[in-house]
């Protein structure tokens, strides 16, 4: 029997641009010819100085054998006491993309407001949940275009994503703006996945505006990507919905200790974020020195570089040839940038080292 297999697929599939994420290190080490440990990974804004011995402790010693606490219970209230909200208005969730699908799945809304450029989930789970996506551009300097966003609204969008600080411009959301929105007719989900390399969190609006969720991580701050948690904060009356409709299971619990731990020992943990917003500085003015490139001013542990007088592509490409992974985007806004991601001074010193090798040639 023949049968074709494709007629029981979304007749939307082949319109449907796939998300694409970095390659794992072993990957790479293999294209590139560089054994990992020689290679320097600015691509992804992780924590390079990795989980704490506590952290690590903690994950050693979890049951896993056993399935997790289907509702993240003591890692919901932990995060809750972190965070300065109450444990009904927290979700947990496998990274903070699982809670930006839950929200589009709750929801389930025509028309989404994305802000560009930024990240790329938001862009990706909302076709892939049947959205159709309204791109508003960023004005200068990679601010929100809120009047653009308004007319969305009013146009028929029912979920609004804003990053703040943005991914890949580090820029901040002012509040004035993110009020504006908040009093649209629709569900602003406000991703802080990079707040604590900032201070500037808006969880003090949840008390006032039902209509906000608010995304987090611990990938970042924390030193667990790998482990993938995240968590949103909203409104009870969000929070309880997004909790019926998830996966049980969905926080495994490797991460949930990881997570619980991190949060019981965030003072150390917070001795590296203060290391990586240091080394963000440094490196902005080593960049700048070159001449070449204009790094912009960044709340977050990463920069967006401006190539100057030279292809942003081919020097990402450049340096990857040297076992340097740097992100470079191709949206046409983008096409002149490259995002580096703060890591160690030795991360830092290879960098620049490989920059002017490419100067040299």
């Amino acid at each position: 029997m023949t049968l074709d297999i494709r007629r029981f697929f979304r007749p939307d599939l082949d319109e449907l641009e796939e998300y694409v994420p970095v390659q794992p290190l072993d990957v790479l080490a293999a294209e590139i010819g560089v054994p990992v440990g020689r290679l320097v990974k600015l691509d992804a804004n992780e924590n390079l100085y990795g989980p704490i011995p506590e952290v690590v402790d903690a994950i050693m010693k979890a049951d896993l054998h056993i399935y997790p606490d289907p509702g993240s219970t003591a890692l919901r209230e932990a995060i809750a006491a972190y965070a300065g909200v109450g444990a009904a208005q927290v979700v947990a969730g496998s990274g903070a993309d699982e809670l930006i699908d839950l929200v589009l799945r709750l929801v389930q809304p025509k028309a989404v407001v994305d802000n560009v450029p930024t990240f790329g989930m938001y862009s990706f789970l909302a076709k892939i949940n049947g959205g159709r996506v309204v791109d508003v551009a960023r004005t200068a300097g990679f601010a929100v275009d809120v009047a653009g966003c308004e007319a969305a609204v009013r146009a028929g969008a029912t979920v609004v994503f804003v990053t703040s600080p943005n991914n890949p411009s580090g820029n901040l959301m002012p509040e004035a703006d993110l009020e504006r929105l908040l009093a649209c007719e629709a569900i602003v989900v406000l991703d802080e996945a990079y707040v604590e390399f900032s201070g500037g969190s808006h969880v003090g609006m949840l008390e006032r505006f039902p209509n906000l969720v608010i995304l987090r991580t611990f990938s970042k701050w924390a030193g667990i990507a790998g482990l993938r948690v995240g968590y949103s904060l909203s409104h009870p009356d969000l929070a309880r919905p997004m909790m019926a409709i998830k996966q049980p299971y969905n926080v495994n619990v490797a991460g949930d200790a990881a997570a619980r731990s991190a949060l019981e020992h965030r003072a150390v943990i917070f001795e590296t974020v203060r290391s990586l917003v240091a080394e963000r500085e440094r490196m902005s003015k080593r960049l700048a020195e070159l001449g070449w490139l204009k790094p912009l001013p960044s709340r977050s542990n990463f920069v967006l570089v401006e190539v100057v007088g030279r292809s942003a592509k081919d020097v990402a490409a450049g340096l990857r040839r040297q076992g340097v992974l740097v992100r470079y985007y191709s949206r046409p806004e983008l096409k002149d940038y490259i995002r580096i991601s703060a890591g160690r001074p030795e991360d830092t010193d290879r960098l620049i080292a490989a920059l002017r090798a490419l100067e040299a040639a």
